[in-house]
C-alpha cells in the first residue's frame, strides 16, 4: 500500500526561480500567518482555495495584497440551509467518475472555497485585494501579468451557479423541503478590478517583499522501488487507485476514482475496495497451498 498521495511536493513555476533574491518565496503550506512575514506588500499567486484564503487573511490584517488569478472554480459555504458539501454528497456530484471527469479535459484544481463562509473574487476585491490576470512571467524584478482576472472572476461565478442549479435540481426532483435560496453577499457584490488591467509590476516599486506559492502540489514517489507503477514523471500508474502491478495500491490520491477521492468522504469506500482485492488474492494464494 503506497498511502503517502500525491500532495507533498509543492509546485512552482520554473521563473519563480528568477525573482530577486530579497523578495521571500514561500508555498500554501509554509504560511501559518500574516505576523510571520516580512513587513511590506504580499503577492499571493493561485485563487483556489489555499490562495482565496490566504488572501483574505492577510487583507484582514491589514496587510497590502495582490492576487494573481487563475481559471478556477467557486463554491458557496452553504446553500439552501445546508452546508454545500451536504448537498454535494446528496446530490451524487461527488460520485462523478475519474473517467467522466476527463472526458471534459484535464483534472481540474479544486475549487475556492472559504472555511467560515464564502469567498470569492469579488468579495477579496471588496476589502482590497487588488486582483490581477495570470503570472505570466518575470523579467528583472518585473512581473507580467495577462488581461484575464474578470473572465477568471466570470468562470468562477459561473461554476458556482452551475452547482447551485444542480442542486436545485435535485431538491426538486426528490420534493425536499428546504429553504428558498437567499443571496449571498460574497457573490451578489461587484468586483473592484483595476481598470485598465495592471499588466506588470515591478516588485520594489510596489513594496512586495513576499510571494506566496499557491500553484498546486504533487507527489514525491522517489522511493518507491517497484517497476512499472511510476510514469517518466514520477507519478503514479493507476486506475481506481490499483497500480498496474497486481497487489499494489495507492490511496488517497485526488480524483483516483470519483470526484470525492482524495478527500475524508472517500476513504471508507476505496479502503474496502482495497481490502476485498487483498481478500480475493489471500484466497487464492490459500487454495494453490498443498493441503497439510
Amino acid at each position: 500500500m503506497i498511502a503517502s498521495s500525491n500532495q507533498n511536493c509543492p509546485v512552482r513555476p520554473s521563473f519563480s526561480a528568477l525573482l530577486p533574491p530579497e523578495v521571500r518565496q514561500i508555498d500554501a503550506s509554509a504560511y501559518r500567518n500574516a505576523s510571520g512575514l516580512d513587513s511590506g506588500a504580499v503577492l499571493v499567486v493561485g485563487s483556489a482555495q489555499s490562495g482565496g484564503q490566504i488572501a483574505e487573511d492577510l487583507a484582514q490584517a491589514g496587510r497590502t495584497v495582490f492576487l494573481a488569478t487563475s481559471r478556477v472554480g467557486r463554491l458557496p459555504r452553504t446553500y439552501r440551509g445546508r452546508h454545500i458539501s451536504v448537498w454535494l454528497v446528496l446530490s451524487g456530484l461527488l460520485d462523478v467518475t475519474r473517467k467522466e471527469i476527463l472526458e471534459q479535459g484535464p483534472i481540474p484544481g479544486r475549487p475556492l472555497q472559504g472555511a467560515l463562509h464564502t469567498i470569492s473574487l469579488q468579495s477579496l476585491s471588496a476589502q482590497g485585494v487588488v486582483v490581477l490576470g495570470r503570472l505570466t512571467g518575470v523579467d528583472d524584478g518585473r512581473l507580467s501579468f495577462s488581461d484575464e482576472a474578470e473572465a477568471h472572476v466570470r468562470h468562477a461565478d459561473e461554476g458556482s451557479a452551475r452547482v447551485r442549479s444542480q442542486i436545485d435540481d435535485y431538491i426538486a426532483r426528490n420534493r425536499i423541503d428546504a429553504p428558498e435560496a437567499e443571496p449571498d453577499p460574497a457573490e451578489t457584490i461587484e468586483a473592484r478590478l483595476p481598470n485598465p488591467p495592471i499588466r506588470s509590476i515591478d516588485l520594489a516599486a510596489r513594496g512586495i517583499t513576499t510571494v506566496i506559492w499557491c500553484t498546486g502540489f504533487t507527489g514525491d514517489f522517489g522511493w518507491v522501488r517497484v517497476p512499472d507503477v511510476l510514469d517518466p514523471h514520477g507519478q503514479p500508474l493507476h486506475e481506481n487507485g490499483f497500480a498496474s502491478v497486481p497487489g499494489v495500491y495507492f490511496a488517497g490520491l485526488p480524483f483516483a476514482i470519483t470526484r470525492r477521492s482524495g478527500t475524508i468522504l472517500a476513504i471508507a469506500e476505496e479502503a474496502a475496495l482495497v481490502a476485498d482485492d487483498i481478500q480475493r488474492r489471500l484466497v487464492r494464494i490459500a487454495s494453490d497451498l498443498p493441503i497439510q
